[in-house]
């Protein structure tokens, strides 16, 4: 018997939208694996090693190996600005100058191990991976300015840094999967192939941490100098954590091998429902976005307005065909469309997603894998997405190296996440937010 370890050593892996509601919506709940997210996140026909527990259990049936393992370490890495505008003399627009510039990474892991116990057509697998994560933050230098005086009574004017501004959200749902696959060789290169899988998103934590960090400033003689902190917000901090309990949803698929060269598969993913005892999200309605803060009819009381979480997990159909063009070079294409559902939860849109990959090997064996992703936003009040996929790959002995990438920007307008007393202008906030996602896998059998 033939048996194929595969062992996925690194994955550096961001996923697409926007980092600022990752809090009330999560990110992207549909990662798969190296090879189907250069080929433009095309998972359902794609997906490689135990990710097709979870994407395409019906593959399992066909799979080339009777054993295999994979294990891999992800990283997410978020490049956030915000800018406010400027006006020249006449009141005019000039350009938008950035206050605040963020970047934080984000790391998990995942693997599974799938096997064919009995017969070469029926496959089990089971894999383990983080479904979503609410992971956010946040961090505002507050500049001020204040003068010194000389013994000589000279004055200087300074811009000393008086504080932070934090915010900080932390939450990941890990995914644990069992499924199945058998195929059914209809006649010649005709197979049907069938598969179903459990899915349980387990029990975790979801945290939030606000602070407005007031360093002390001093004068000349030595003594503190707390005269000019009015850049500082006066918002409250907020310190407070929840359990997320447990959930569940089952997911199906088939896949159709017309020939060598044409393949067709259908999948569906139920949807679940992972909320907290207590919960509360609210929209702006003069944006159409969620909200940290609010105002209460009190005078001079604001209040963080998360509570909990209330996260479904969208319902997903999916329809993918992939097409070998050339089999002398393997330029083989795939296009697949996946349509989520969130049914109106918390004003969420169903959209739909279009995905377009290719790999092509050069004479050297080498694949050359890129793509092109686009869906419309989740959030009613934000732009449809596009994102670029690439990757590649490489063949040593028995191991094989795959490497993949993708990139995104979106930019919006928000208001302040910190406004400060007397604060007057009305514009909002520009927000621009760019992700770059990389993967390195190691796969190793024999």
């Amino acid at each position: 018997m033939h048996f194929r370890i595969l062992i996925l050593i690194f994955f550096i892996t961001l996923l697409s939208g926007q980092s600022l509601f990752n809090r009330f919506v999560g990110t992207d709940p549909f990662m798969g694996s190296a090879r189907s997210t250069a080929m433009g996140n095309t998972h359902l026909l794609n997906s490689t090693g135990s990710t097709n527990v979870r994407f395409n259990p019906a593959n399992l049936g066909i799979m080339q190996s009777k054993l295999g393992f994979h294990f891999q370490i992800n990283r997410a890495s978020v490049f956030e600005r915000w800018s406010i505008p400027i006006k020249d003399f006449f009141g005019e627009y000039f350009t938008n100058a950035d206050y605040v510039a963020n970047e934080f990474n984000y790391y998990d892991f995942s693997g599974g191990i799938y096997w064919a116990p009995f017969l070469d057509n029926l496959a089990f697998g089971i894999h383990y991976s983080p479904l979503t994560h609410f992971t956010y933050e946040y961090l505002e230098e507050v500049r001020g300015d204040y003068d010194t005086a000389t013994e000589e009574n000279e004055y200087a004017s300074k811009d000393p840094l008086i504080g932070y501004h934090n915010l900080t959200t932390e939450g990941t749902l890990m995914l644990s999967t069992i499924g199945c696959g058998y195929n059914i060789n209809i006649i010649n290169n005709i197979d049907i192939n069938i598969g179903a899988s459990m899915n349980q998103i387990n029990s975790s934590k979801i945290s939030d941490r606000t602070n407005i960090d007031t360093l002390k400033l001093y004068d000349t003689y030595g003594f503190p100098n707390y005269s000019d902190i009015a850049n500082l917000s006066n918002y409250p901090d907020v310190h407070q954590s929840s359990e997320i309990p447990k959930s569940s949803f089952i997911s199906l698929s088939t896949q159709l091998t017309i020939n060598s060269n044409s393949k067709i598969g259908v999948s569906w993913e139920g949807k679940a429902n992972s909320e907290t005892t207590a919960h509360f999200a609210s929209i702006d309605s003069t944006n159409g976005l969620f909200q940290y803060w609010d105002s209460s009819t009190i005078e001079d009381s604001i209040f963080y307005t998360v509570k909990g979480i209330n996260y479904i997990k969208p319902e997903m159909r999916s329809l993918a065909f992939n097409y070998i063009a050339d089999a002398d070079h393997g330029i083989s294409l795939s296009f697949e469309m996946n349509q989520i559902f969130y049914n109106e939860h918390l004003n969420l849109n169903d959209y739909n997603k279009f995905k377009f990959g290719f790999e092509y090997l050069t004479q050297m064996g080498t694949p050359i894998r890129g793509g092109l992703v686009y869906r419309k936003a989740v959030i009613p009040a934000m732009k449809p997405i596009s994102m670029f996929t690439f990757g590649t790959g490489k063949t040593i002995g028995n191991m094989m190296i795959d490497a993949a990438g993708t990139y995104c920007f979106q930019s919006f307008y928000y208001t302040d996440l910190f406004p400060v007393e007397e604060d007057i202008r009305t514009d909002y906030d520009l927000v621009r937010d760019s992700q770059l996602h990389l993967q390195l896998t190691l796969t190793y059998q024999f």
